[in-house]
């Protein structure tokens, strides 16, 4: 008996389908096999004939370092403390902590520090800047300290540390004090 054309290509196509399938499915035993784990006693003999490995340190993590709680208070006057610093064109960076102290840290681009009488037209500024953040509602700090620092040949060398007290600094704005009783009543530390 004869097939018809159409029958004849139904079986072939059939045909190449099932082999087509057969060898998806071959491949892929062959892949399961390939990859398969060892048996628990060629991973032993495995073990045994290599090297014990040399101890390695894990090293212990460094834990993140953590920042004193500030109010959104000390924020916001620091905040303003920088634009103050900007509007004179001082080069620094200011920090108002909870244990009321206004730290400015001034670094000196234009003239060389030996003593205080070389820092005193910065510091002056710096606490100019204490005093106009003060009026604006920031009387959170009742110290200021001026670290002075100079810039030379790309480093920056501190050179001392001036404090005061706010109410002198008060005292001196409004004209209760003069310059010369002011710089008697600064605490200057040299580094």
């Amino acid at each position: 008996m004869t097939q018809s054309l159409p029958r004849r290509t139904y079986r072939t196509i059939i045909g190449v389908l099932a082999l087509v399938t057969v060898g998806v499915l071959g491949c892929a035993a062959a892949v399961l096999i390939a990859n398969r784990p060892p048996s628990p006693a060629a991973l032993a003999a495995t073990m045994t004939a290599m090297p014990s490995p040399t101890p390695t340190l894990t090293p212990t993590p460094t834990p993140a370092p953590t920042v004193p709680g500030v109010s959104s208070e000390l924020l916001v006057c620091q905040s303003k403390a920088g634009y103050a610093m900007n509007d004179r064109r001082m080069v620094g960076a200011v920090n108002i902590s909870d244990d009321h102290l206004f730290r400015l840290a001034w670094v000196s681009l234009d003239w060389e520090i030996e003593d205080l009488d070389d820092a005193l037209p910065g510091v002056i500024m710096g606490f100019d800047v204490a005093l106009d953040v003060w009026a604006e509602g920031c009387a959170v700090y009742d110290r200021v300290q001026i670290e002075v620092y100079e810039r030379r040949d790309e480093l920056q060398i501190h050179r001392m540390d001036v404090q005061a007290q706010m109410d002198d600094l008060i005292q001196w704005r409004a004209g209760g004090l003069n310059d010369q009783g002011l710089v008697a009543r600064l605490l200057v530390t040299p580094s």
